[in-house]
């Protein structure tokens, strides 16, 4: 069986293999709790690369929203409760907004150190 988030091969029953199970471990350990960095060191000190957690991380299986989504709506929600709003941001929240940033790239949209459309001005 295929992994169903890397695509490497699982073993026989397994839907997911030993590198992404354990970003996947990880996560649920200490995802919402800790900030990004912190998340960061316990993936290196775990010896696991950036591209093997990204790719766990960005990975869509079934229809619902990323990891990365749901991370980025639990610390987000987190921020907001810290500061006294109430935190309302769902994973699907997320995964509409960046969805439709990234439909929007290249729309009138430029990154930092581009020139504006049009030039500067």
């Amino acid at each position: 069986m295929r992994c169903a988030y890397c695509r490497a091969r699982a073993g026989l029953i397994r839907r997911t293999c030993p590198t992404c199970a354990k970003v996947i471990a990880i996560v649920d350990k200490a995802g919402g709790n800790v900030g990004f960095q912190t998340l960061v060191d316990i993936f290196k000190a775990e010896g696991l690369t950036q591209q093997q957690v990204d790719i766990v991380l960005d990975a869509h299986v079934g229809r619902g929203p990323s990891i990365r989504d749901r991370l980025t709506s639990q610390m987000t929600n987190a921020l907001m409760r810290g500061l006294g709003m109430p935190g309302r941001q769902s994973p699907e929240d997320v995964r509409r907004v960046r969805e439709s940033m990234n439909s929007a790239a290249g729309q009138g949209t430029y990154t930092q150190g581009q020139e504006p459309p049009g030039g500067s001005h």
